[in-house]
């Protein structure tokens, strides 16, 4: 079965995009030998660390709150990282998150918007969801700005991945601000 119809039937049958998304950027920067732009560096080290700081938020309220939602977006946030950290090597970017504990970010900015939204999300459950939502919402539109920039092909499909899972995500977080549990279409567990 060639690459393309292989990559289909993953897709098809629910494997995660960051899983598809990984071999098919390694495998066109290294290719391509590309340079890499300072705004490519710059694009791609923001996004790294808005995931990371996903990440960190979830692992933090799921600390919190015994709602599924947290653990597994947090799980799927883990798969966004490796997906742009897989980009960033293969393009010979600086991963702006190495070493650093869960809550730590290289710039003020980042740690200072998740000490808010912990803040934010330790009120409540409903509230926590809110947070979810708050982050998905920046996090599409900042892959939106991203992908409107024209980046490389192999840039675009991990971006477009990444938006299709943040899209799902604020789907799961809509749901526990309805007084859902997030998980499932419509899941109220």
């Amino acid at each position: 079965m060639n690459t393309i119809k292989r990559n289909t039937l993953r897709i098809l049958i629910g494997v995660s995009a960051a899983a598809v998304a990984l071999p098919l950027a390694v495998g066109s920067a290294a290719s391509a030998g590309a340079a890499t732009s300072s705004a490519t560096t710059a694009m791609l080290q923001s996004m790294a660390s808005e995931e990371k700081m996903a990440h960190d938020v979830y692992l933090t309220l799921g600390d919190v709150y015994t709602s599924r939602v947290f653990d597994n977006i947090t799980k799927s946030e883990t798969q966004h990282e490796s997906a742009l950290l897989t980009l960033m090597r293969a393009y010979g970017v600086a991963d702006p998150n190495a070493g650093l504990a869960v809550g730590e970010f290289a710039s003020d900015e980042w740690e200072n918007l998740y000490d808010t939204l912990v803040a934010k999300g330790k009120v409540s459950l409903k509230a926590a969801g809110g947070v979810g939502v708050t982050i998905e919402k920046m996090d599409i539109a900042d892959l939106d700005r991203a992908l409107a920039a024209n980046p490389a092909a192999d840039i675009s499909r991990v971006l477009e991945s990444l938006r299709s899972g943040s899209t799902r995500h604020l789907a799961a977080f809509e749901r526990v601000v309805s007084g859902g549990t997030g998980v499932g279409m419509g899941a109220r567990r």
